[in-house]
């Protein structure tokens, strides 16, 4: 897998820079989307699969790990800056993603006209994103590329770089899966703590993979645009592509526990891009403190949601 990421990394970084465009928006588009490949298949396949949970659960705790695992493990290796150039348009789509995934699931089942929105909304994001940012390094608002970083790969190179990178992660995450669910399924373990954990943290091996490799070349950027366009795929695309299969009721746990750690992860990313925080290896581990504490009260069954409920008199 770490082939596959500095495949993937290689590619994507040399490609934006053939085409004009940052780092950022290759670790948004290319990055993001590439990593997000597993969650989209296995959230469809369990949806197929009348396994509505497993797919949910997927969504919601790949969106929690690439926050807490996919920035705290690389930031192990080296200290990573937030607050880019463009990071900010790219965090307010991300922010509308989770917000609309949080709002809709509370009120109603998700459907086929929510799926279609979701997919809608991902289509016009990504032209829009793709436009302004071409026009902000036209206009030196964004630097993207200079003269002197010529890349290092030849355009003939990179494009297959990218298709192989993605292939790489996506197997060596499916491996990972199918043993996992298969230990999880003989011991009888709930299908939304099985989405929720092994899953989750096996569809984001890809992301942390990609995150490690951009650490080490010091691709800040790449990181973090891969952590907000995974988690918006993951909610537009994967949680899109499941509402077409029908009516999709969300278990209650969601909204007591998950949502509300799904919600904070998103608000915790949005304080260190406007903060322009450095991520060091102390926040890095705190990040990873952080997840297993929510794994723990996953496991412990407790209630944010009781938190804001009137105690009877």
């Amino acid at each position: 897998m770490a082939l596959a990421g500095n495949f993937l990394v290689s590619g994507s970084v040399a490609l934006a820079k053939r085409f004009g465009v940052s780092p950022l928006v290759a670790g948004i588009f290319i990055v993001g989307f590439g990593t997000s490949a597993p969650e989209m298949i296995v959230s469809a396949d369990a949806a197929l699969a009348g396994k509505p949970g497993l797919a949910i659960g997927n969504i919601v705790g790949s969106n929690i790990a690439n926050v807490f695992l996919v920035l705290g493990i690389p930031a192990l290796i080296a200290p990573l800056a937030a607050g880019g150039v463009g990071e900010k348009r790219a965090l307010a789509g991300m922010l509308l993603a989770t917000a609309l995934w949080i709002g809709i699931t509370a009120l109603r089942p998700l459907s086929p006209l929510v799926g279609i929105c979701f997919l809608m909304i991902l289509i016009a994001y990504s032209g829009i994103t793709f436009i302004r940012a071409r026009r902000a390094v036209a206009s030196g608002a964004d630097p993207g590329v200079t003269p002197e970083e010529d890349p290092h790969l030849s355009l003939w190179l990179a494009v297959p770089f990218v298709p192989l990178g993605i292939a790489g992660l996506i197997l060596g995450a499916n491996l990972v899966i199918t043993g996992g669910v298969g230990v999880a399924q003989f011991l009888n373990v709930p299908e939304e703590y099985i989405g929720l954990t092994l899953l989750a943290v096996g569809t984001s091996l890809p992301e942390i993979g990609a995150g490690v490799v951009a650490a080490l070349k010091k691709e800040g950027e790449v990181l973090i645009g891969n952590v907000m366009g995974s988690n918006l795929f993951n909610i537009l695309g994967a949680g899109g592509i499941v509402s077409l299969f029908g009516s999709v009721d969300i278990a209650p746990a969601f909204h007591r526990y998950d949502h509300w750690v799904l919600g904070i992860s998103a608000l915790l990313l949005a304080l260190f891009i406007v903060t322009k925080a450095r991520i060091g290896r102390l926040t890095g581990l705190l990040l990873l403190l952080v997840y297993a504490v929510y794994i723990y009260g996953l496991i412990s069954g407790f209630n944010l949601l009781g938190l804001f409920q009137p105690v009877p008199a």
